[in-house]
């Protein structure tokens, strides 16, 4: 089968590795596999991964893609001539999807489309800090529209984004399926010996390992869990925090102003050993707030930790409880069982296509 795979990002997305390379290289195991890549211009010279087994091409992707205008220009910058050999079109998010729904109706193209939705889009521009949130999110509101009148199939990334956008464009149950983010299993997985291993590097055979993995943004609440962590670390000795950031130097600067000090390591590893060191941990923390952005979400740390055999802790009180359950909202699905059904989803669309 000759899939099309249209990212809206490439290596600067800061999920192309876990989630865009891996999934086109895995269904290159199968099928012919070529990556679209809608680039921004600092990163459109940039190369690909070596260890691709996919064909990759690129296309600029214009600032603001999700306004209906710009993304209909930003459609006629790509070469319609990708779109002759391919038997099905997979694209991820609502941007990528609008285009090559636009490209379809222009050019008569008999492919089907699967907009893979990664998010809230019309949320997430609405909680902009600008003064053109309102606008954004109107104008993300009929590109939203215009994708799910014409998609041909909806890949969702959780159960709740599922009924959330069921319920507001009425789309038929036969119409999608849920995937939650996928994870490169060659990095994230299960081990005991590993987790031994790394347990005796760090010096914290003794402790139970709280761990955060990813980044310092806003949103990710960090100054909460860190002062979370500093009230129960002083109740209890044997808890330890380790926090796997981009940008640890803010994070130990925090840390410093507020006395912080003991029962933890805040480092930067390279994303192929970034598994290595969740075995060490026993829980896994995400703290979100509850909004509609975050309730449709299945966030990628979440899967590593998971794919790593950990607790999840998404509630701050949790923070110091060693004999907490994982969070029962959670469910890890293996990625040969997301790229089985992917394909038999495929293969179903093409052969319905051909009737």
């Amino acid at each position: 089968m000759r899939i099309l795979y249209i990212s809206d990002g490439f290596v600067n997305l800061s999920v192309f590795d876990s989630q865009v390379h891996t999934l086109c290289n895995y269904h290159a195991q199968r099928n012919v596999v070529t990556l679209l890549a809608l680039s921004g211009i600092k990163e459109y010279h940039k190369s690909g991964r070596s260890n691709a087994q996919y064909s990759l091409r690129k296309a600029l992707r214009l600032p603001k893609a999700f306004i209906p205008i710009i993304n209909l220009y930003n459609a006629k910058l790509i070469n319609s001539n990708l779109f002759n050999s391919v038997d099905i079109i997979h694209c991820r998010g609502h941007v990528s999807a609008a285009i090559a729904i636009y490209l379809k109706r222009k050019y008569k193209f008999s492919i089907p489309i699967i907009a893979d939705i990664r998010g809230a889009i019309v949320d997430e521009l609405k909680n902009k800090n600008s003064i053109l949130a309102r606008y954004y999110a109107n104008q993300a509101v009929v590109l939203e529209r215009f994708v799910f009148s014409y998609a041909d199939f909806f890949f969702f990334v959780s159960f709740n984004m599922k009924k959330y956008y069921s319920d507001k464009y009425d789309i038929s149950i036969d119409k999608s399926e849920v995937f939650p983010t996928i994870v490169d299993e060659t990095y994230f997985f299960s081990s005991d010996s590993l987790r031994n291993k790394m347990r005796k590097k760090l010096n914290i055979t003794d402790k139970f390992v709280y761990v955060y993995c990813g980044g310092t943004d806003y949103w990710q609440n960090i100054d909460k869990i860190l002062m979370k962590f500093k009230e129960a670390s002083s109740k209890d000795k044997t808890i330890f925090l380790l926090m796997l950031v981009k940008n640890p130097q803010d994070i130990k600067e925090f840390c410093h102003r507020h006395s912080i000090k003991e029962n933890i390591i805040i480092m930067s590893v390279e994303y192929s050993e970034v598994g290595k060191y969740l075995n060490a941990a026993d829980a896994g923390i995400i703290i979100r707030k509850e909004d509609i952005i975050n309730f449709v979400a299945s966030p990628t740390k979440v899967n590593e930790y998971l794919a790593c055999g950990l607790r999840i802790i998404d509630q701050l009180d949790d923070i110091g409880n060693k004999n907490i359950e994982s969070s029962k909202k959670y469910h890890y699905m293996p990625l040969q069982n997301i790229i089985a059904r992917q394909q038999q989803v495929y293969s179903e669309l093409v052969a319905n296509n051909k009737r």
